[in-house]
């Protein structure tokens, strides 16, 4: 090869070397003054000794609501789990689901409460019920539940939402309302299946409605092989959904499980409440209600335990989701003779009390097969309320021996840098700052760092020259975070 061919070909060498070199290199991630969760991997370029660890929140065992006004006492009456809860202004607000077999019916009806724990049940005289408007329902006619959502799209008139299956017609209809009480029906979108919850949300990250529903998968040659996913549907006027994809279904890990003597999957997704945490940097958190069915029962085919628990997965884009805390329960059922010992089914969405996240959850003793608690004396079911930390999905947790990560580059808006931590007292997270090189930035060492030991969720971060970090706003930087014994949930560059 002659001079000009060698010289070709190293430049073609550092051309190359230099192209797959920026091919390679991190994105910077754009985090602004947006709270940041440590919910998966996305946030931890490099780590050495540290674990991701979900954390389920605390179930009070108290029945909050249940089915005890006059016209809800009917014979084998309760609360099904199709109910929703949404804070507004200093009110927190229920629309619940009532259920009766004798007579048959099914209404939605509504309650309050200022601290989230005491409801009244106010009489509204909006529906005759059994010849009486004395009482508090709210939707008209035979309705499977609800799913109340607010529509920042929509105008005054129309600002609540919310969609279910009705009875006898089978359709889907979607009702608006401008004070959650009096409800006008405004689309009945054909999108097949529909007998679950259905979660209707506005998604300003693609300006588009988002769904969640179920979608049956039916076994022409066997129905006990046939099983129930949650799907995802956009639209962009509520009456139109396209784009269908399955977002949660049960997979091999979850088919291993169990071998069933019916040939049944051992566990199918019954539904799922799904919401972008506010806030979040983007994060869409799913509560799947499991449904499990593969413990032989007499008479067959009917299988046990027939019961439902909460499992926790998360996205960050709405469509593919993770599975988190090895397939634990996130919600688990309740001790025997409890309200919620047999089924549990988280509603939507968490309410923010203070520096708390309380999910309620609507729970029942009896089974999907009609099956009772042994351990209790009769039928109960009603809406209770699980406590969780602000944030507190998922945290990196580094033992007594210590441990570190290392952030992707980023970009920040703020003045200051916040953790959401919990320390033990022999326990600190140190915050080293390194710059676009990976280089620490002088005054922002780990040797410049106050240890931050203590359990806030926001706690913030200073070095010896102070808490300000407004000079580094707009640069490349990571977070390098040395952590001893501790729980971190969450940082944020605050205003």
């Amino acid at each position: 090869m002659n001079q000009h061919g060698w010289a070709s070909l190293v430049l073609l060498l550092l051309s190359t070397g230099f192209s797959r070199a920026a091919e390679t290199s991190p994105p910077v991630v754009d985090v602004g003054s947006r709270k940041q969760l440590f919910v998966d991997e996305t946030l931890i370029e490099s780590s050495q000794g540290v674990r991701l660890t979900m954390n389920p929140p605390h179930v009070d065992p108290t029945c909050l609501v249940k089915a005890d006004l006059p016209w809800e006492s009917a014979p084998n009456a309760g609360i099904c789990f199709y109910s929703s809860v949404i804070k507004d202004g200093d009110r927190i607000r229920l629309w619940y689901d009532v259920y009766s077999s004798e007579p048959k019916s099914r209404r939605v009806a509504y309650a309050e409460s200022k601290d989230g724990i005491h409801f009244t049940k106010p009489v509204l005289g909006l529906h005759e019920v059994d010849g009486s408007k004395e009482n508090n329902v709210v939707l008209p006619g035979e309705i499977g539940g609800c799913a109340v959502w607010i529509d920042p799209k929509a105008p005054a008139s129309q600002r609540y939402k919310t969609q279910a299956k009705t009875y006898p017609s089978g359709k889907m209809q979607m009702h608006a309302s401008p004070d959650g009480l009096t409800w006008t029906l405004i689309a009945e979108p054909d999108i097949g299946h529909k007998d679950t919850q259905t979660i209707v949300l506005w998604d300003e990250t693609i300006s588009r409605y988002v769904m969640y529903t179920r979608r049956w998968f039916r076994n022409k040659e066997s129905q006990n092989a046939s099983y129930r996913t949650v799907r995802r549907l956009e639209s962009d006027d509520l009456k139109t959904w396209t784009g269908e994809s399955i977002v949660m279904k049960a997979d091999d890990a979850d088919l291993a499980t169990h071998k069933t003597p019916t040939g049944q999957p051992p566990v199918d997704y019954y539904g799922a409440t799904v919401f972008k945490y506010p806030d979040g940097g983007g994060v869409y958190v799913m509560l799947a209600q499991a449904f499990w069915h593969w413990m032989p029962r007499d008479p067959l085919p009917r299988l046990g335990p027939n019961a439902f628990d909460v499992r926790l997965a998360v996205s960050r884009d709405g469509k593919a989701f993770k599975r988190l805390g090895g397939r634990a329960p996130f919600l688990r059922l309740g001790p025997a003779g409890s309200f919620y010992s047999r089924m549990i089914w988280a509603l939507p969405d968490p309410i923010r009390m203070g520096d708390e996240l309380w999910i309620y959850f609507a729970g029942s003793n009896i089974d999907h097969a009609d099956v009772r608690d042994p351990a209790a004396s009769g039928r109960l079911s009603g809406i209770g309320r699980a406590v969780m930390r602000l944030d507190g999905f998922v945290s990196t947790d580094a033992g007594y021996e210590g441990g570190q990560l290392v952030t992707p580059p980023l970009r920040f808006a703020g003045k200051r840098l916040e953790l959401n931590v919990d320390t033990s007292a022999g326990g600190c997270v140190k915050v080293e700052l390194l710059d676009a090189s990976g280089k620490p930035i002088e005054g922002f060492r780990e040797a410049d760092c106050v240890p931050v030991c203590g359990n806030s969720v926001r706690m913030p971060v200073t070095w010896r020259g102070g808490g300000d970090v407004d000079k580094l706003a707009g640069k490349t930087i990571q977070l390098r975070l040395v952590m001893k014994d501790c729980k971190l949930y969450a940082f944020q560059f605050a205003e």
